[in-house]
């Protein structure tokens, strides 16, 4: 732990993602209840967050090609400074009285199109510039940071909805982005560039290169499995029932605070714990229990008819998704050859997002049928239970890794 602090990029790099986030929770809540609460639209919310899944899933394939060609901080650095600029337009049409759902769609559109270009670069600048053994220890601090700030962002936001308006949300959102982006300067991280000597072929050739390189194992089949179903089945409807649920049964913007920053507090512990203690006998098969613990709690949750109850409940699916979610990236980046880590990451990222807009359209598309969220949710557990338990009886290998 101490040897990663000293560490100067990965410092810089820590300290540019927890500004990224803080920006990331503000907005996010601030858009879900403007959609709840102003528009009055919650069947739209699903939309807007497709609306940044879809390019997401194409300017992915190109990032991770990006990310294996060229200076992964200047990746950084762009995506985040042009989506502070994105957040400012929505300002701006809150100013004018012209924030609609329209312009929601559009801004989400663009800031998935930068975050296709952002997780890649990010996820595979991480292996380095700190040592195979530091690997867990590096990603679990930065996402024990990252849930350490969504407890603490969404609360905020919430505060500031409560006590002033979406104006000010939308503020402090621009400036930590702003913020995080200066973390990421090139001239700051000074990360290695990669060859331009060497001669470069099509992206599309070079991404089919990755795709043939994760299908030459089923190591790596078995942990796309794995981030597909906790994405798919757990957070995505459990996310976008939060803001439905929290205005169903009567509860305010700092209510939904509340409910996310309970999800955080389980993720957060699920960090903390994967910092002091690393999985080295049956890894593979206490991830998979770990995966199938999480989907059983969604069914919890679909259930609670209480608003304060729902909070414990999403601490506890915070806490099996992120045991579950962390130890199988940690694992894709220590069996991954450096030179295709960029690609690599980028198709582990877009099975895991591609699934998202499928997931949060269907679910808002059977709530305009007449679903309620808590028909839904159930329905999802349900089957990510069935995924869940197919993959922990043909997974042999995965099973038996230690």
């Amino acid at each position: 732990m101490q040897a990663l602090l000293k560490n100067k990029q990965f410092t810089l790099i820590l300290l540019s993602e927890l500004f990224s986030v803080l920006s990331f929770s503000m907005y996010m809540i601030t858009v879900s209840w403007y959609v709840v609460d102003v528009l009055h639209h919650p069947q739209y919310l699903g939309l807007v967050m497709a609306a940044a899944s879809i390019p997401r899933m194409v300017t992915m394939i190109i990032g991770g090609v990006l990310a294996d060609r060229i200076q992964k901080s200047k990746i950084l650095f762009s995506t985040q400074l042009l989506q502070g600029v994105l957040m400012g337009v929505l300002l701006w049409g809150l100013a004018h009285d012209s924030l609609s759902i329209a312009l929601l769609l559009i801004v989400s559109f663009f800031i998935g199109c930068l975050d296709g270009f952002f997780f890649p670069a990010l996820s595979s600048l991480v292996p380095t510039i700190v040592s195979q053994k530091e690997l867990q220890p590096a990603n679990t601090l930065i996402h024990s940071s990252q849930e350490l700030v969504f407890l603490v962002g969404p609360i905020a936001a919430g505060a500031i909805l409560h006590y002033y308006n979406f104006s000010a949300t939308f503020t402090v959102s621009i400036a930590a982005t702003v913020v995080g982006a200066c973390f990421v300067l090139p001239a700051f991280i000074k990360d290695a560039k990669p060859d331009k000597q060497k001669e470069k072929a099509s992206f599309v050739t070079e991404f089919k290169e990755g795709y043939r390189y994760l299908r030459s194992s089923s190591i790596y089949t078995s942990a796309i499995s794995i981030i597909i179903i906790v994405n798919f089945f757990v957070f995505g409807p459990m996310f976008l029932s939060l803001p439905i649920l929290a205005e169903e049964l009567g509860g305010s913007a700092l209510d939904l605070s509340f409910l996310e920053a309970g999800f955080s507090v389980g993720s957060l512990a699920a960090t903390i714990f994967l910092l002091a203690f690393t999985f080295k006998r049956n890894r593979g098969r206490l991830i998979l229990m770990f995966l199938v613990a999480s989907v059983l709690s969604l069914g919890v949750f679909s259930q609670v008819p209480n608003l304060y109850w729902l909070i414990p409940v999403a601490t506890v699916i915070g806490f099996f998704g992120f045991i579950t979610y962390i130890p199988t990236d940690v694992i894709i980046q220590e069996k991954t050859d450096p030179a295709m880590m960029g690609r690599v990451m980028s198709i582990v990222f877009l099975a895991s997002t591609a699934f998202d807009p499928i997931s949060q359209t269907l679910f808002s598309s059977l709530m305009s049928a007449g679903f309620s969220a808590r028909v839904l949710l159930a329905a999802f557990a349900g089957t990510g239970l069935v995924m869940a338990v197919l993959v922990f009886a043909k997974a042999k290998k995965w099973r038996n890794m230690q």
